[in-house]
């Protein structure tokens, strides 16, 4: 029997099936090679490589163009300016000589960009033969749906080139309209119009599905559902935005309109530049990506194993190992949880241990098939470790579903392997960062806009910051708070801090918090008091780790607070306050009791199965039940988050869908904005009418892998920006630290923050021996310590050299100094320091990897945190190890030299920092050099003697190279 989907009616010849090329996500650059691949004519790729060339060079004004071009007005059906329609020149083109028409056509160029063309821009003909194609292209797409191709169409088809490649093979399957080739090359290019007919032919297709009875409802379709998902990414907006005139500026009420121009025109460069910088920088991220995927070993054709078995003991423990890679599994459940996520369990064959990784919880990864010696067989599905099982053998991944893909029958019988994948692309976080930008630019001085005098504020002048003032729209001053409101425990520069924070009519509040200082208490006591003054608050940060740590300091206040986000991506210390788990727990007994309704039901059908008409209505009402669960979950989910105190989310997590419809917050406050892009600052801050701003602008800064985009600029946080608009009007900072001895506060002070920083007399002296149970011992009574891999006369240590990771990560490893941390570690806790308050950090993956194998096989060393440095921000430890790993003679210190690195690495103790470094490396860089001097005059330093590390025999004369 035909299939419903196989509709008639496909014009010879028959078009290929979409074209099995995958695309880059980027669309700012033709793509030569496939186009020539696919033979298409010379004189569209000629016009798809000019329309690039073009939308890449500045923008010139309207109306400047060479010859005969005329401006299109990007509206049907209007007048040109010239009074002449486009259908009136369509008709003239039509009733010249040929010769002269194409000619004449020839110079008209179609917009990549703006409103689709319709019969008036382009002829009948013309649009007809788009019409045809665009049919068969339909057609194509909804029988890929019954025909179980879907998932694998929705992995080659994407907005802009990629639809338009697509599609070619469509249109050229029909004869182009005689003498009118020109204007069909160049139309069949312009991704508006062949979008605009490719809706129209499939709401054609699948409405007449629905008329005979093939579909119950057209809009549940997988293909329409997917055809929306398209048409409402930001890459589809940004491509097909309507050429019409702009919003007219309004500014603050009574700002005078040319000031109003001014600050648009500022936001108006700042958006496009950032938008160029963010396509630069995706472009490198798609890049890295592909070379994370294509390190990952595959076993060669030729190798000797052939057996899954001997494979995976040959080759594949110590592979896994090093890549963090789990072959072999195969998925043998599936469950669908509350944010919309598969959640997929896999388990080795044959019930076998997992092989050590690192996979943790958290941890992004990409699931592929494969056969059963690991090569990979298909394309990447992204996702999230959600647990590892106690068993040890199996794993669960939460992988995204869209549109109610079928992921569970996609994997299931087959051979699958797991890679963590530190830097994958997420194309969500792109089109939410664009996103934001077309909202800031579109409405950021609309009077309707809640933010408009943060965004009024942040790219005004100075005169326009006193002009609000002056006019009582903002103020500046510290809110007249009553004493008994503010815990005494907080010193004069937080308690100022506060009263800023709580004043409503202040718009926009910059917290720099030095490490130490106590901002995250801050922060958590601004939010509490902004709640019982009736404040509904949203709390961001660039990073899961900082929201969840921001949830667990709100946790015990008795604040209505939700955590929103992956449920894969939340801590289990705070998974009682996310999203799913409140909702999950306010719908058990109603989930309960429509089990047992549909029990009852189910029982039911076992003795009605002969009664058709019986069985058919159990079975509605079996659809029934599903769908007034779906209903009731999300009025759930609607209460539970208009009713809270607090919602709390990353960044980009603030553009969910459920945070989107929520009224306008009265106050949003983004915590570590030092580390985020200022484009995904301005997600949460578009949804707040005044906000708060905290972090330090002098430790980690966003992570950005294009060397043009950093540049370009794209690394310049939102907190650094502001914090130097208006003469520091937006800025307080806060000054004394209650964390680290003063010898090791000194030098961040003096380096970093221009000799501000205090330090309390509370901590200001204490060490380790002051800890409980600790001996006091010349390592204890040493605030600062340098471990020198050069020996007193100067020749380095045997086996201190560096080495390039052979993994080819480009990572650095130091076998020397790994033996040097292990030795330093025991001989702290042999003093009774808790191996828990211990830290070790390198910058170097590698070096990490190494110190975790080495302190692993000691027992006594199983609590000792060891990390990047990067990862272990926002967190502390009584004493640190770092280990710097470089040693050359050239010098090289690579990202060692990066001073808000080291600043972390520093600040991150409480009583005791050891440096673990060859010297005369280190010394190269002048940086480096002052911290070591700094040690130097306020610590001890040792040098590699045989025996004498981790035992007495200090070296007391220091030879450390001069320092000029």
């Amino acid at each position: 029997m035909e299939s419903a989907f196989a509709l008639q009616h496909h014009p010879p010849p028959r078009p290929p099936p979409f074209c099995h090329f995958s695309f880059p996500s980027s669309l700012s650059r033709p793509h030569s090679l496939f186009l020539r691949h696919r033979k298409f004519p010379h004189c569209l790729f000629r016009c798809l490589q000019a329309q690039q060339q073009e939308a890449a060079a500045p923008a010139t004004s309207e109306g400047k163009r060479k010859g005969k071009v005329r401006r299109n007005s990007g509206s049907r059906g209007k007048a040109l300016t010239n009074k002449r329609t486009a259908a009136g020149e369509a008709a003239v083109a039509v009733a010249r000589p040929r010769s002269e028409r194409k000619e004449e056509v020839s110079l008209e160029s179609l917009q990549q960009k703006g409103d689709p063309l319709g019969w008036r821009d382009l002829g009948k003909s013309v649009v007809k033969w788009i019409s045809q194609g665009m049919k068969a292209m339909a057609l194509d797409f909804v029988a890929a749906e019954s025909q179980g191709e879907f998932e694998e169409l929705k992995q080659r088809m994407g907005p802009g080139l990629t639809f338009v490649m697509q599609a070619q093979a469509y249109l050229n399957a029909a004869p182009m309209p005689l003498g009118l080739e020109s204007v069909c090359l160049k139309a069949c290019t312009h991704y508006p119009t062949l979008f605009d007919n490719f809706q129209r032919e499939l709401l054609e297709v699948l409405r007449g599905m629905q008329e005979k009875g093939s579909v119950e409802d057209w809009r549940q379709t997988e293909s329409w559902k997917f055809f929306k998902y398209l048409a409402k990414s930001a890459q589809h907006k940004e491509i097909a935005r309507k050429i019409t005139q702009p919003k007219r500026v309004q500014g603050v009420s009574g700002m005078d309109l040319e000031k109003a121009k001014a600050i648009q025109e500022r936001i108006d460069d700042f958006t496009k530049k950032m938008s160029e910088l963010l396509v630069v920088e995706r472009d490198a991220e798609v890049e890295y990506t592909q070379e994370e995927l294509n390190v990952v070993p595959t076993p060669d054709e030729n190798s000797e194993s052939s057996g899954p078995i001997e494979f995976l003991v040959t080759h594949g423990q110590a592979q896994q190992e090093l890549c963090d890679t789990i072959c072999n599994l195969y998925a043998v459940s599936s469950s669908v949880g509350l944010g919309a996520m598969n959640l997929v369990l896999f388990r080795t064959d044959g019930n076998h241990l997992l092989p050590p990784t690192n996979l943790t919880p958290g941890d992004m990864v990409c699931v592929r098939t494969c056969d059963s010696r690991g090569a990979v067989e298909t394309s990447c599905l992204q996702g999230f470790i959600h647990n590892l099982g106690e068993d040890g053998c199996s794993i669960s991944v939460a992988l995204e579903s869209r549109h109610g893909d079928a992921t569970f029958s996609k994997l299931s019988g087959k051979s699958v392997r797991i890679d963590r994948i530190q830097g994958l692309a997420d194309a969500l976080t792109y089109e939410r960062n664009c996103e934001a930008l077309m909202l800031l630019q579109k409405n950021g001085l609309q009077k309707k806009n809640p933010s408009i005098a943060i965004v009024a504020t942040l790219f005004g002048d100075k005169e326009d910051v006193e002009w609000l003032e002056q006019n009582n729209l903002v103020s500046w001053d510290e809110l007249n708070l009553d004493k008994s409101m503010i815990d005494t425990k907080f010193d004069d520069s937080q308690q100022r801090a506060i009263a800023l924070g709580l004043n409503k009519k202040r718009p926009v509040l910059l917290i720099q918090g030095p490490p130490g200082t106590g901002k995250s208490g801050l922060l958590k006591e601004i939010i509490t008091l902004a709640v019982e003054q009736g404040e509904r608050v949203l709390v961001t940060a660039p990073t899961n780790a900082a929201v969840d740590n921001m949830v667990e300091k709100l946790s015990d206040f008795g604040l209505d607070i939700v955590r929103v986000g992956n449920p894969a991506r939340i801590s289990s210390a705070v998974a009682s306050k996310s999203l799913g788990e409140i909702v999950n727990s306010k719908l058990a007994a109603y989930r309960a009791e429509l089990e047992r309704k549909k029990s009852d039901l189910r029982k039911d059908l076992r003795y009605c199965l002969k009664d058709d008409s019986l069985a058919a209505g159990i079975r509605q009402l079996l659809k029934q039940l599903g769908r007034a669960l779906q209903k009731k979950e999300k009025e759930t989910i609607k209460e539970v988050l208009s009713t809270s105190q607090v919602v709390l989310a990353t960044n980009t997590g603030a553009a969910d869908p459920l945070i989107r419809k929520l009224p306008t917050f009265d106050l949003v406050v983004i915590d570590e904005a030092g580390q985020a892009i200022e484009p995904s600052c301005w997600i949460p801050i578009l949804k707040g009418r005044r906000c708060i701003v905290a972090g330090d602008q002098c430790q980690l800064a966003p992570l950005i892998l294009s060397r043009k985009a950093l540049e370009g600029g794209l690394g310049i946080s939102l907190l650094e920006r502001a914090a130097s608009l208006h003469e520091g009007l937006l800025t307080t900072t806060l000054r004394t630290q209650y964390r680290m001895n003063d010898a090791i506060a000194s030098w961040a002070s003096k380096e970093m923050y221009g000799g501000l920083l205090e330090s309390s007399p509370v901590v200001a002296s204490h060490l380790l021996v002051d800890s409980p149970f600790v001996k006091p011992t010349w390592v204890t009574l040493c605030p600062l310590l340098l471990l020198d891999t050069r020996m007193p006369y100067g020749s380095l240590s045997v086996g201190c050299e560096e080495h390039l990771d052979p993994a080819g990560t480009g990572s650095f490893y130091n076998e020397g100094e790994a033996d040097i941390v292990v030795e330093h570690v025991l001989s702290l806790i042999y003093a009774g320091v808790r191996p828990a308050a211990i830290v070790v950090q390198s910058p170097y993956v590698a070096q990490v990897q190494l110190l975790r194998d080495r302190l692993g096989e000691l027992p006594e060393s199983g609590d000792v945190q060891v990390s990047t440095i990067d990862s272990f921000q926002g967190r502390e430890g009584d004493a640190v190890i770092i280990s710097m790993v470089r040693s050359n003679t050239l010098g090289a210190v690579g990202f060692l030299g990066d001073n808000r690195r080291m600043n972390v690495a520093i600040t991150r103790a409480r009583k005791h920092v050891a440096v673990v470094c060859d010297s005369s490396t280190i010394c190269h860089n002048s940086f480096l050099a002052r911290l070591l001097r700094h040690i130097r005059y306020f610590g001890r330093v040792k040098h590699a003697e045989p025996g004498t590390f981790g035992g007495s025999g200090l070296g007391m004369d220091p030879m450390l190279p001069s320092i000029g």
